[in-house]
């Protein structure tokens, strides 16, 4: 117990540094390619931060932990628009700012409640086939390429890149300590899974979906606190569409039919429910604010904070 709890506080803060350095790597080697911010956040820093999802993953597919796959996808996309969102406002609000959004974001809120609703409906049906996994992935790709050629908007940022020499290589070391971090929360997970014999169910909605989504309350709040907030919404965005479309389709390129082997949809409905409604409330502030700038709202802050602790009451 003792080492499981030492690999999950080690593995949760190695991913805070190591998520941090590769926000802040992925925006300068991104920029010299002349992409917008919302794209630098909506792909690059969402990849960067979604890795230890998808790497968690793997680990655990690989132990046919099927539930704990689930239960870290959900977990986590909730926990981006409650606790990573919600810390961010906070943050903001304290500060007293104010907070706008472009308008051009209007598409890409479409774009994550049609991938919310998706992510429903392959969950409902199979999502440990290979079936799902090429319908998820294939979404992705078009959902990627809609991205790039809206995305290159932007001239190079000579004063941000100057003569930044290694990017590449400190962007992979960044990845394998990335790595390196969530094999250790994985493995402290399955410890404590098997110490007090819970379900894979509220592991995965817990330790996983919190521990994995450290790296973008870290990257949020530093990119709020320097104004990106294009950049911010992008990567909420980014991050909640690849847990849903990439990571949720690594289990079925296992094709293991034993994964799926008790497995009842009627379990998660209500934690589904609980996705939706907060993707929904956030797709609507984006909105608002899109429109119009506004003072960031305490109370709203708190709100979206607590909607996290309420859905742990349904994932027990």
């Amino acid at each position: 117990m003792i080492l499981a709890t030492l690999a999950i506080f080690f593995g949760v803060g190695l991913i805070w540094v190591s998520a941090e350095k590769l926000e802040k790597y992925s925006v300068q080697a991104a920029r010299q390619f002349g992409f917008s911010p919302f794209f630098i956040g909506s792909t690059v820093i969402a990849f960067g931060t979604s890795a230890p999802e998808m790497l968690t993953t793997f680990f655990v597919a690989v132990e046919n932990k099927g539930s704990m796959v689930i239960g870290n996808v959900i977990g986590s996309n909730v926990a981006n628009l409650s606790l990573v969102f919600g810390s961010m406002m906070l943050v903001v609000s304290l500060k007293k700012l104010s907070i706008q959004q472009d308008r051009g974001i209007h598409s890409n809120l479409l774009i994550l409640l049609l991938s919310s609703l998706l992510v429903w409906l392959i969950i409902s049906l199979n999502p440990f086939s290979i079936w799902a996994s090429l319908i998820l992935l294939g979404t992705l790709f078009f959902v990627i390429l809609f991205w790039y050629k809206k995305g290159v908007s932007e001239e190079i940022d000579e004063e941000t890149v100057g003569s930044q020499g290694g990017v590449s290589l400190r962007l992979f070391l960044s990845l394998v300590f990335l790595v390196f971090a969530a094999w250790l929360i994985t493995f402290g997970a399955n410890q404590i899974l098997d110490q007090f014999n819970l379900g894979q169910l509220f592991i995965g909605y817990t330790v996983l979906a919190i521990g994995t989504s450290l790296p973008e309350i870290a990257a949020s709040i530093s990119l709020a606190l320097k104004g990106r907030y294009d950049t911010v919404s992008g990567t909420l965005i980014g991050s909640n569409i690849f847990n849903g479309l990439c990571v949720l389709a690594i289990p079925g390129l296992f094709n293991r039919p034993e994964m799926s082997l008790g497995w009842s949809h009627s379990e998660w409905t209500s934690l589904l429910i609980v996705l939706c409604i907060i993707t929904f409330a956030f797709a609507c502030y984006i909105f608002a604010i899109s429109k119009k700038e506004k003072k960031a709202s305490l109370p709203l802050s708190l709100l979206f904070l607590s909607a996290y602790f309420i859905s742990l009451y349904f994932a027990y």
